[in-house]
């Protein structure tokens, strides 16, 4: 569906009519997949997805457009208000000229009426992007880093209630758990090897890292899911993830690894334990130093170290600490 939103008056003179497209919708999704196609897969894979049908996510794009054909783009991905921000292009020809800036102003103010509650996102630190999202209230969440987020509200007040203590549910991974997983991901909380079978090391947003593994799950809908997330059915908070995959390097090996909020650790062994793990020769995880509450998981549901990567990683984008990291096996 299509929301007239207002105009933005581009440095040229001229003026062009802001709006927003909140998927499903058939009638603008071959323009903004054609609009954003130089982003390659998955990402296509994604815009198609959550333009074609409904996944129980709020999937708005909002455009600046000329009669309907659409030149300048921001997508937000959202779920109860916590969500992604990406997809920030304009064509080339039209660069230059503050369409970036003047739709983000609109998606910002529809943002916040609808009730949003947080966004994520991910470039490069101190680019022009960095900068123009700065402006805006974004704040980078670790010294040096590209990831940002905007919170409407106090963000020590908004993780009190998403990470409220409470009933949970182990679902697999779905469409829904893209977006509000990132709020953990992305969080200050112990633990630099965050979901090693999905590519999250560090304090890293979820967006690109769970497209594989959502992509697999339509593909495999027969076999048991390989990624399972615990989940507050109330604020909908991804409050931990299980997940596992065949290791790259070593044949017959299986890695897998689990990773919660702190106060949801407690439920971690029941997460493993929901995970169907393949029969293989061994079964690895990796745990750093300064995540103790995995340390204690892996240990509890079976697996012993057999050995120390000494100073293998930094714990933070800017370096300035290193982490051992422990290889367990079953």
């Amino acid at each position: 569906m299509y929301q007239r939103l207002g105009v933005v008056k581009l440095k040229s003179g001229e003026t062009v009519e802001a709006g927003v497209i909140r998927g499903p919708d058939m009638a603008w999704a071959q323009r903004l997949v054609k609009l954003l196609w130089h982003k390659g897969d998955p990402w296509n894979w994604q815009n198609a997805q959550v333009l074609a049908g409904n996944l129980g996510l709020d999937a708005c794009f909002y455009v600046l457009h000329r009669d309907g054909d659409p030149f300048a783009n921001i997508m937000t991905i959202e779920r109860n208000g916590v969500g992604i921000f990406g997809h920030v292009w304009t064509q080339p020809a039209d660069r230059q000229q503050g369409a970036s800036s003047g739709l983000m102003r609109w998606q910002m103010q529809d943002f916040v009426a609808r009730g949003g509650q947080a966004l994520f996102l991910g470039t490069g630190y101190a680019s022009v992007a960095y900068n123009m999202y700065a402006s805006f209230g974004f704040v980078g969440i670790e010294a040096e880093s590209g990831y940002m987020a905007y919170y409407t509200k106090k963000q020590a007040k908004f993780e009190t209630a998403y990470f409220a203590p409470g009933p949970v549910e182990i679902q697999p991974l779905a469409w829904p758990h893209w977006p509000t997983s990132v709020a953990l991901f992305m969080g200050d909380y112990p633990g630099v090897v965050r979901c090693a079978p999905l590519h999250l090391i560090g304090r890293i947003s979820t967006e690109e890292g769970l497209l594989p593994a959502l992509l697999r799950a339509t593909q495999q809908q027969d076999q048991p899911p390989t990624v399972l997330a615990l989940v507050n059915p109330t604020t909908t908070a991804v409050v931990g993830l299980a997940a596992w995959t065949w290791d790259s390097l070593w044949p017959d090996t299986c890695l897998v690894d689990c990773y919660c909020h702190p106060d949801h650790w407690g439920r971690a062994a029941e997460l493993m334990a929901a995970l169907q793990l393949p029969s293989a020769d061994r079964t690895v995880a990796y745990v750093d130093a300064g995540n103790r509450a995995k340390a204690t998981l892996f240990a509890q549901v079976g697996f012993k170290p057999v050995a120390t990567l000494p100073h293998w990683l930094t714990t933070d984008t800017a370096r300035t600490n290193r982490v051992d990291v422990s290889i367990v096996t079953r």
